[in-house]
């Protein structure tokens, strides 16, 4: 009989030896099955006790003498179903943890200046970014986060509030929607445009040297840029936009008048 079968369900070859050994003798001791196999009796303890302990084969005992015998065949695929739920599970439980794994990985040993972060926890990571940094903070707001968890992003307002840091942005959507009060208790100043002018999922951010680009569509991946000159760019583009905002909100006064 090939052992080669018994190792794919993960037996050790002395452990599949024995099993074999023990279905063409039958119930022995450990001397005899080690005499048997030609292996050392306290290799042979240890393979017996694991044996009998996942349901391979039985111990039974007779005053201070034990032997062992052999268990159906069928256990073994009772054996592979266990292993096949444990491995289900542990893929399970590494999906979810993934990317917690990857956005640590990438914080700390990722090219220096850029790194790529996933789901919540990624977002979070950048808000905390933005507190630390206690600059004035710039964004172009994305109306997809509120399919994110919105009672973390009302945290971050306050906390940047609290810190003290000026935000202005971008934001698509209707003016009525934002109580002055409630900006002006957020520090938050807004310039608004229509809802179809910006229809992206993605979030930019601007604040210190750094520029981040948060994807709130299926709690999906981010990337944070840390880069004084790409930075500035963008906070030219920012105010640039501004104007326009301004400029074209201007014009439509004239228009209706």
């Amino acid at each position: 009989m090939d052992i080669d079968v018994l190792r794919q369900i993960g037996l050790s070859e002395i452990q599949a030896k024995i099993y074999l050994w023990l279905i063409e003798h039958g119930q022995k001791t450990p001397s005899e099955i080690a005499t048997g196999i030609n292996e050392k009796r306290t290799t042979v303890y240890s393979a017996l006790e694991k044996l009998n302990n996942i349901g391979i084969i039985t111990k039974k005992e007779k005053g201070k003498i034990a032997s062992y015998s052999p268990n159906h065949p069928s256990m073994l695929e009772k054996i592979a179903e266990r292993k096949l739920r444990i491995a289900a599970k542990q893929a399970k439980n590494l999906e979810s943890s993934l990317p917690s794994l990857i956005n640590y990985y990438n914080e700390h040993l990722d090219s220096p200046g850029a790194i790529v972060l996933y789901g919540q926890e990624g977002v979070d990571l950048i808000r905390e970014k933005v507190i630390d940094t206690g600059k004035p903070f710039y964004f172009i707001r994305s109306t997809y986060d509120e399919s994110m968890d919105m009672e973390s992003l009302n945290a971050h307002k306050k906390a940047r509030a609290d810190a003290g840091i000026q935000s202005e942005n971008i934001t698509p959507a209707n003016p009525i929607d934002y109580p002055n009060s409630e900006d002006k208790n957020m520090k938050i100043k807004r310039n608004f445009i229509g809802t179809s002018d910006y229809a992206s999922p993605i979030e930019i951010d601007i604040f210190g040297d750094n520029v981040a680009f948060i994807n709130y569509e299926k709690n999906g991946m981010s990337a944070l840029i840390e880069s004084p000159e790409i930075a500035d760019a963008m906070r030219q583009f920012f105010l640039f936009s501004k104007k326009y905002i301004k400029k074209a909100a201007s014009q439509d006064k004239l228009d209706e008048s």
